[in-house]
């Protein structure tokens, strides 16, 4: 703030009639608030926010995670859980860029727009690409965005980690099945359909491009940005219990559910699906 000196007494009696203030506010933007951004999200000039947060949660072995203000370099070796990534603390609804690399050399892993909210407590994921991860819980429809279809599940988590400690919470995935490293998420879209789908979500924690794995080795590099107009016109179902492959349905009881380089069905009409090996996951 500028402060204005007083004026002196000699002045007086020719200042006691104009109105002046005490101060002055320089303000050519609008405040700094919640959104970690000079202009608020329903600003007409927001379009974009910088990266300003580092998801960085490992429990052992060997994950090498380099972040910077654009994205990450990465690569693991480890039979430990890990999620790291860069994205933005709160999270918006502003459409989310990726481009560049992500490799599973063994084991299994994903590359996912990866978030929290509270009120409810709601841990939720878009992924790109899932090799070998088992999503459990029950599946509520599809949606079709960003030229690709996606599978909507429902899973709850009980007295497990969570941002605010041990605690029982629901999460919400979308599964891409024609899976991809570079492209743009309209998130949007995804909020909308879980929405329809019943499952609703709170207020936003951070939201990031992340890779989880928890079994083998591979490596990633990404740029990460938000902001811009999105791609594709969404268009979802809900209520259903059926596809999330290429075929149309789940795989049967002892069928193939995922691996290196499988491009069928991830979920399991019975059973659930189990890691065999790098190249081969099982319903059992």
């Amino acid at each position: 703030m500028v402060a204005f000196s007083r004026l002196v007494a000699g002045l007086s009696a020719v200042t006691a009639s104009l109105a002046a203030p005490a101060e002055v506010v320089e303000k050519s933007v609008e405040e700094r608030g919640p959104h970690n951004f000079f202009l608020g999200p329903d600003h007409p000039l927001a379009r974009r926010t910088a990266i300003n947060y580092n998801q960085d949660y490992t429990t052992g072995g060997t994950v090498n995670f380099s972040p910077s203000k654009t994205g990450f370099n990465l690569n693991w070796n480890t039979q430990q859980d890990f999620v790291v990534g860069v994205g933005w603390q709160p999270g918006t609804n502003l459409p989310i860029n990726y481009s560049g690399t992500f490799n599973v050399s063994s084991g299994l892993g994903s590359l996912s727009v990866y978030g929290w909210t509270t009120n409810p407590l709601v841990e939720y994921y878009v992924m790109e690409t899932n090799i070998g991860i088992s999503t459990g819980g029950s599946q509520k429809g599809t949606l079709t965005s960003d030229g690709g279809t996606y599978a909507i599940w429902e899973n709850q988590r009980v007295n497990e980690p969570s941002i605010i400690g041990t605690a029982t919470f629901n999460q919400y995935i979308s599964i891409r099945q024609s899976a991809r490293s570079s492209g743009t998420v309209t998130i949007q879209n995804h909020f909308d359909a879980w929405a329809k789908a019943g499952l609703n979500l709170g207020t936003m924690n951070f939201q990031v491009i992340a890779v989880e794995s928890w079994s083998g080795s591979g490596s990633a590099s990404q740029q990460v940005s938000n902001g811009g107009t999105g791609t594709g016109t969404p268009t979802s179902s809900s209520g259903s219990t059926g596809p999330t492959g290429p075929s149309g349905s789940c795989s049967a009881l002892y069928g193939q559910c995922g691996g290196i380089g499988w491009n069928g069905p991830t979920c399991c009409s019975s059973g659930s699906c189990k890691v065999s090996n790098s190249y081969y996951s099982q319903c059992l």
